[in-house]
Order: structure tokens, then sequence, then C-alpha cells
């Protein structure tokens, strides 16, 4: 197991240092070009002008955060485009109608009837090309605020090329490109091998719920940095699309935790499951009925949210963890998802410092869910390459098991148990076969002049023997100490003089090499078709019979 833990540990270091060698040495041409306009703004904010103003530090000049139906105009008069091929500038706007304006023109313009007929306007991304001049560009912005505390922080607005623009974006945000598809693709092939072998075990049905939570997880990074749209066209939905994967993150986590113990059959399980699962659904719903808009509604999921950590922590760590009632498999799952709940937690913390203006988010604290979504993945691995393992020994256990009790102690070959189980079986169907009855002859002799020994050894020679000619054609046993049976079907009963003739020559060719055992066996068979509605047993009294028969024309006297 520790080993397994530190192979997986430094894979995770390794992605690591690769990415970060790449992060700083793969730097693309055109990241250079980009301008970002941080500074010379003139503000104003509803009737209140702020002169060269620095964007990171506009928090601190307005106070409170925006309020629905405040307008904000950014104006830049020193905006210079001349060494750009495409002049475009990027900006984020966050819940708001906008407008650009390139002097006193209007080139680009956004979301302004969903402002008017009050609908949900969501967090973009926002690429608007600029006309190419000689002398510095005045550009202007107007933001027109559709919800309350939509601008908590204000990011800098980039001009450059186009290309360079979306090299920028993408450069700046490659830990968050490179987690999300791992996320996505590693959910969705993973999700297709746990359904191929979906059962009943616990430990299987988990993984399917862990991928989904997967996959819900790289699509809403890629939305949470507003990097969805440079992929796929959303229409202005990336921001709702954000929101329910988020939320989507709590009933999948009920999910796994409930099949990691089979939970979901605790009452008291089933209920919290079934509360915090429909808490996020109804969220969803009242968004798309008009009645609050999903990010007024952030609150109560992270509430919902922090039940289930607690749930978990209560129900999981101190009560059967720390009974040892969790496998080795559950726990580093387990682990994976306590980690993913307390980034979680961490990124929830400086989320609220930045919406009271304490302090704007650090990198780290927007990184730290990603970060801990790749740990929970190793664990997830780790989880099923241990199930994997531990069913693959509880099989080999079972099947040991199996041998025993349906396995003759000396020959290996099947004992009477497995040949009254096999003949069951056999009889149900309306297929028809043979009993061969084989009797060695002499063992009690072997036995009394010569020792057991050598008794056990004319049995499990003959047993190897019996097995290699008549084995892979049906089924062999040794059903008594002396008494062996063989049962032939198909076309293999066609064979059956050629299958005794091998038997007698292999046994004339062991006492040749070995002449201190006098080989020989008694051999009498019988069909099924010979009677009609007759069981096995009266079959074999046949073949039995018969091979009492042929004991006595060989020896004249019946042992």
């Amino acid at each position: 197991m520790g080993k397994k833990i530190l192979y997986l540990g430094i894979s995770f270091l390794a992605f690591i240092i690769v990415f970060t060698i790449g992060y700083f040495f793969l730097r693309p041409d055109y990241y250079s070009s980009v301008v970002v306009l941080n500074s010379g703004w003139e503000v104003t904010y509803n009737d209140t002008k702020y002169e060269n103003v620095e964007l990171s530090n506009l928090r601190k000049l307005i106070g409170n955060r925006t309020h629905k139906g405040d307008i904000i105009t950014l104006k830049n008069d020193n905006v210079n485009l001349l060494n750009f091929v495409s002049p475009t500038i990027m900006f984020e706007s966050r819940f708001s109608a906008w407008r650009v304006y390139s002097g006193e023109e209007l080139i680009g313009q956004r979301f302004l009837d969903e402002y008017k007929n009050g609908k949900f306007i969501g967090c973009e991304n926002n690429f608007v090309s600029l006309p190419k001049k000689i002398k510095p560009s005045n550009i202007q912005i107007n933001l027109l605020v559709a919800e309350e505390g939509a601008y908590d922080y204000y990011d800098a607005p980039a001009v450059g090329g186009y290309v360079g623009l979306l090299t920028f974006e993408v450069y700046n945000h490659m830990f968050i490109y490179l987690v999300s598809a791992f996320l996505i693709v590693f959910g969705i092939i993973f999700f297709a091998v746990a359904i191929g072998f979906r059962s009943d075990i616990a430990e299987v049905n988990m993984q399917i719920y862990a991928a989904l939570m997967y996959l819900v997880l790289g699509i809403w990074f890629l939305a949470q940095f507003r990097l969805l749209d440079l992929f796929i066209e959303t229409n202005g939905h990336q921001t709702e699309i954000e929101y329910i994967s988020l939320y989507m993150v709590v009933p999948l986590m009920y999910l796994t935790i409930g099949c990691m113990r089979d939970y979901l059959n605790n009452k008291v399980f089933l209920g919290f499951s079934v509360v915090g699962s429909l808490v996020p659904f109804a969220l969803i719903i009242i968004h798309f009925a008009g009645l609050v808009h999903i990010n007024r509604t952030l609150l109560i999921y992270q509430l919902d949210a922090a039940v289930l950590i607690g749930f978990m922590f209560v129900m999981v760590l101190l009560k059967d963890a720390k009974g040892n009632l969790v496998t080795k498999s559950q726990y580093t799952q387990l682990i994976g998802q306590i980690g993913l709940a307390s980034a979680f937690a961490i990124n929830v913390f400086f989320y609220y410092l930045e919406i009271y203006g304490i302090t704007k988010q650090i990198f780290l604290s927007k990184l730290i869910v990603p970060v801990a979504a790749i740990c929970m993945v190793f664990g997830t691995l780790l989880n099923y390459y241990t199930f994997i393992s531990e069913s693959f020994a509880r099989n080999e256990e079972y099947s040991s098991l199996a041998h025993l009790a349906y396995a003759d102690e000396l020959t290996g070959l099947a004992n009477r148990s497995k040949y009254e189980a096999y003949m069951e079986k056999l009889t149900k169907s309306e297929m028809d076969y043979c009993i061969v009855s084989i009797d060695l002859n002499g063992l009690k002799a072997i036995n009394d002049n010569q020792g057991h020994l050598m008794g056990d050894k004319y049995i499990t020679e003959f047993g190897k023997t019996l097995d290699e000619i008549f084995g892979k054609e049906g089924f062999v046993g040794r059903i008594g100490g002396d008494e062996f049976v063989a049962i032939l079907t198909g076309n293999s009963m066609d064979k059956l003089d050629e299958f005794i003739e091998k038997l007698n020559n292999k046994l004339d060719e062991l006492n040749k090499l070995d002449p201190s055992i006098n080989r020989s066996a008694a051999i009498g068979y019988a069909f099924r078709h010979e009677y009609e509605n007759a069981d096995p047993n009266r079959v074999y009294l046949k073949a039995d019979e018969r091979m009492y028969a042929n004991k006595e024309l060989m020896h004249g006297t019946r042992s």
C-alpha cells in the first residue's frame, strides 16, 4: 500500500514539475505583445468621477460592493494600437450589460435587451475589435450592473492582436486548461469503464459517480475561469453552466459516499442525502423559472455543502473509519473526498474575504480546488487499484476454498461432491451422456503388502493418466478409494472405445517402466439413452454393474 502511494505521489510530482518547466520555458511569442491596461483610467461610478485610477485599487475608492442599477464608466485616453495587426480589447463583464466606444464611435455592445427585461446576465470574457489609429486611442467601457454585488474586484482590460489575446488568455490559465481537460477526459473514460463493470459491488458503483464528479468539476473549472467560451459557443450561458456544474458536486458526492459502505441503505444517511441533493436541483429550477437568479442562491448551496462535509466527517471519519469499518480501498477514496471538501472550504473562505473587501482572493485560493481534484483522481486510481487487488486476492481465496471443497486431496481430480453437483446440472438438460465407471485392480493388496505410500503412488499415477486421456473431453473424478468415474457428452461419446484403449495402453507402458506395481483397471459404462427418464444414479449403477462384470473377466473373482 505504501509503495502504491509513493508511486502515485511521484507521478503527481512529475506532473507538477513538467507543467512548471513548460510554463516558464515555453512562453509563446505573442504573449509579450499584449498590453494590460491597469493604470491611467478615468472612472465614473454613478455620478462620482475618479481620475488616474489603477483598476486594482478601484474597490478601495468606491468602497461598498456595486448594486443593481449602478453604471460604471471606464475611460482611457492613451491606448496605443499602432503595433497590432488586428487590434482587440479583452475585458471581463460581471453580471452586466456593456457598451464599448472608440472615441465617440460605438464599436460593440451586448446584453442590453436582457438588462432592460431583467433577465439573467452572466460573467463573460469579451473580445471587441478596435479601429486601428495612428494616434493613441480613446477607449471607453460602459458597464450597466444587473445584479447586487456584481463587482467585488476589477480585472484590468488588455489590448493586443486577437490571436495574441487568445494566446495570452490560454497561457495565463494553462494549469486550469490542463486540469480541466484531464478531468473531463478521465471522467468520460473512467465512467465508461465503470459502467462496463457495473454490478452490485459498492466499490464499482462508487467509481461511476466519482467519474461523473470529475466530469462536472472539469466543466466547472473552465466556466469559472471564463474559458469555456473559447472552446464552445455557450450563447451567454457560461455562468449558468458554471453554477449548474458546481451545484451537481454535492449530489454526486452523496452518491459516491453512499456507495462506499452501502450507506444508501442507512435511513439517516438516505434522509440527509435526499434532502441535500434536492436543494441544488431546487435552486436550479427556481433560476430557470425566473424566480431567483442562480448566483443569488450560492450561499444556500454553500450551507448545503457544509452540512455534507460535517455529516461526512461525523458519520464516516468519527464513526466508521475510527471503528476500522472502512476498507483500504474505501479509505483512499475517502481521503481524496475530504481533501476536495477542505479545498472548497478554503476557497469559500477567501471568496468571502474578497466580497467584504478585506483582501482579494489570492492565486493559491483559486487553484487549490483544481489541485485537490487532481489529488482526488490519484486517490480514485489508488482506490480502484487496491479494490482490484483485494478482489483478485479474494477470488483466489474463494477459488482455493472451492478447490478444497470439490477436489480430491490426493489426485486433484473432482471428488464425489463435485461429481454429484455436475450430474445434477447435467440431468436438468436434455443432453445425452455416458458414465464410465472405473475401478483399480489390486489396490488393497498393494496397500497390505507394499504399504500405503505405494498405494497412494498407484492412485496418483492413475488419476493423472485418466485426466490426460479423458480430462480434455469430459468430466473426470475420484469418488472413492479405488473408484473413479468419467463422464462424456456429445461427440466425445463416439470416441469412448478409443479412450479405453489408450488408457489400457498407457497403464501397460507404466508397468514396463516401473514393474513394482501391476497397474490395471476394470471399466464399465452406460448411456443415458438406454433408459427412459433415467436418473444419473440408475445410469451409474448400470455402468458399475458392467465394470464388475469386466473385473470378473479380468480376475475371475469379484473384489
